[in-house]
């Protein structure tokens, strides 16, 4: 009998080592990894569907959670104490390693999903951050309610300021397309760039035309088109190549612009579920921005540039 007892004892001592073996943990299934002594979770979510993107251990019910790190996902049973088998040898030892301390708080999620944030491969996020600043016009359907998103952005604008946008799909409204005296009263001071929604068409105001150049007499680039009315006068629409007539008189972009466009962009992504990307950006001068954003937002990324 005593010596089934050591033999036990001595059992019990190698299952403890190993179970907390730092260097071991990635070896054993989900719902058996220890913690580390002294580590207390400041958050435990219980009653949820976590993914795992395990395939021995595809699903799991909570998580411990320290700093942001997660400590551990298992089952519920598993944030206080765990199970460990030693093959087919019925011994059942129980680890008293409780993850809740006085100071963690539980959340129940009553079921709802949680996934690993997600891996956006190809994205172009200063681009898109500096859009979210510009007039949206997605889903406008009427010509009144194109003026006033456009009246509406004129009111956070200097003088002299170009408003950009876009998004606009005149099939909504009945296929009719924008002309720039639906807007040139609102805008007499401000030049109006604002793209269609599938990029091949834009529409500028009278005032963008003028700083372009453009006029009854101006000849259409080679790939692109003017649009004009009946009596030869452009009416705003540049369609392709046409684009670049207006578009290379907007200034180009500061880098300060550029570093808030891609916190904004990065701040939305982070509200999607998107933890991780890899954007393309451009240099400003000899500023390479992956260097000078390098920290600037709470997101893993790889910024190539041109």
């Amino acid at each position: 009998m005593d010596n089934l007892r050591l033999l036990l004892s001595a059992i019990a001592v190698v299952l403890l080592a190993v179970v907390s073996s730092p260097s071991l943990h990635k070896f054993l299934p989900l719902n058996q990894l220890s913690l580390r002594g002294g580590e207390v979770a400041d958050l435990v979510v219980v009653n949820g569907t976590i993914y795992t993107s395990d395939a021995a251990f595809p699903f799991a019910d909570s998580m411990a959670i320290r700093g942001g790190r997660i400590l551990r996902v298992g089952n519920s049973s598993s944030m206080q104490a765990e199970k460990v088998y030693l093959g087919r040898l019925s011994l059942l030892v129980y680890l008293d390693r409780d993850l809740a301390g006085t100071g963690t708080r539980t959340l129940n999620l009553q079921g709802k999903l949680v996934v690993p944030g997600f891996i956006d491969s190809h994205v172009h996020l200063i681009y898109g951050g500096l859009q979210m600043a510009q007039v949206q016009l997605h889903g406008v359907n009427q010509k009144d309610q194109f003026v006033n998103k456009v009246k509406e952005a004129l009111s956070y604008l200097e003088p002299g300021t170009w408003l950009q946008g876009g998004g606009w799909n005149n099939d909504l409204w009945g296929g009719e397309p924008p002309l720039a005296s639906w807007i040139d009263d609102i805008t007499p001071h401000n030049p109006v760039w604002l793209m269609r929604m599938d990029g091949h068409m834009g529409l500028a105001n009278s005032l963008a035309l003028d700083i372009a150049g453009i006029s009854k007499t101006t000849v259409d680039p080679e790939g692109g088109t003017i649009m004009r009315n009946s009596i030869g006068e452009p009416t705003g629409l540049l369609i392709d190549s046409a684009m670049k007539l207006v578009m290379s008189c907007i200034p180009e972009v500061s880098v300060e612009e550029r570093r808030e466009a891609l916190l904004r962009a990065a701040n939305y992504a982070l509200s999607v579920v998107i933890r991780a990307l890899s954007s393309w950006c451009i240099k400003v001068g000899h500023t390479n921005c992956g260097r000078n954003f390098s920290g600037f937002i709470d997101i893993r990324y790889i910024l190539s540039s041109n």
